[in-house]
């Protein structure tokens, strides 16, 4: 766990950790100011760099260290049902820019050490390249943005067919996130100095090389719900995209050789924005079948109830797959429009 100057200690938590407290942090707010023109692009690092050093700010940075807060409090790792062995795939990013530059510095040297050769590029920086990471003009490395948060922050990993680290999401903690923006983001650093994009990367439970084309995979919304729906489905093989409108040609490209049971959240029959972006991938996912010669399936999961597919696995509510012309005959007034709208401009039919 990385302490910073000012804290004071207050014991060991449950996990045997030490518990330190910020009473000195100065909150720098969210200053919402003209965007700032984009720096030179960094292209990013080889996917073995960015694994590894994904892997390494895991293993010495887990969610873990902030057990109350990440783990076991409310919202935690451990009320969406996931267990203690699942909670050490998670990161953590300490609430102060302090503390994740000593962060990024370690990182650093950890990159130098095991990836040489790449750790000599600008200027011996080690972690530029990365998503996330960042230097700034006298040379110190940083990792997300030049502030101080409430809270500590949750790391989530997205990783591809091969089981690699892509790209990692953050989540932050609700007292951290302005009025009307989004509590999920990419760790990324395009707009900061020497800083890269991570992408929008699709997530994988599983490897395919272990699961044979003609199978079954769900696609849903995010890495997180993906995890947690295999805890309670331990058979189900998740993709997972960022959200209904994020990488539809990754997903589609993922799942060619399967089934699909696709599970947005339950307002995929109410929600304007979320039934066009199905009827998107449902028409794209059609088209892609025929020109490569595929029969797969495609169906739509619907249940009652909560909103995400991963609180109704944790309920224990019933999950039915209805076909296409199943869901589309459920459809209602301007969601049905909408979809109507749609298919019928680029001349989809079910």
């Amino acid at each position: 766990m990385w302490i910073s100057d000012g804290s004071t200690y207050r014991g060991e938590s449950k996990n045997g950790g030490n518990i330190h407290v910020h009473t000195d942090i100065a909150i720098t707010p969210a200053v919402h100011q003209n965007v700032r023109p984009a720096p030179p692009s960094i292209p990013l690092a080889p996917l073995e760099i960015r694994d590894a050093v994904f892997q390494e700010l895991i293993k010495i940075s887990p969610a873990s260290s902030y057990h109350a807060q990440l783990v076991t409090g409310p919202g935690g790792l451990y009320s969406r049902g996931l267990l203690e062995h699942h909670a050490k795939n998670y990161g953590a990013l300490p609430p102060t820019q302090k503390e994740r530059a000593a962060l990024a510095s370690a990182l650093r040297k950890f990159v130098l050490d095991t990836f040489p050769v790449y750790g000599k590029l600008h200027s011996r920086a080690g972690v530029v390249g990365i998503p996330g990471f960042w230097q700034d003009p006298s040379g110190m490395v940083h990792i997300w943005k030049p502030r101080n948060y409430r809270m500590p922050i949750l790391v989530i990993p997205y990783k591809d067919s091969e089981g690699l680290i892509q790209a990692c999401q953050i989540r932050l903690h609700p007292n951290d996130i302005p009025t009307g923006e989004k509590k999920y983001r990419w760790l990324a650093s395009p707009l900061e100095r020497r800083g890269t994009s991570s992408g929008t990367p699709i997530h994988f439970t599983f490897l395919t090389r272990d699961y044979p084309p003609g199978g079954t995979v769900v696609i849903t919304e995010g890495a997180l719900k993906a995890e947690t729906l295999v805890r309670f489905r331990p058979k189900a093989r998740v993709i997972a995209t960022t959200g209904v409108s994020c990488s539809h040609s990754h997903i589609i490209e993922a799942s060619r050789p399967y089934n699909a049971l696709i599970a947005f959240d339950a307002d995929h029959r109410t929600n304007l924005a979320v039934c066009r972006q199905l009827a998107r991938l449902i028409a794209q996912r059609s088209k892609d079948s025929l020109e490569h010669g595929f029969s797969t399936t495609t169906k739509i999961v619907f249940w009652k109830g909560p909103k995400g597919i991963d609180e109704a696995a944790q309920e224990n509510i019933q999950l039915t797959a209805l076909s296409i012309p199943e869901w589309y005959a459920t459809l209602r007034n301007k969601p049905l429009e909408e979809v109507q709208r749609f298919w019928t401009e680029i001349g989809f039919k079910p």
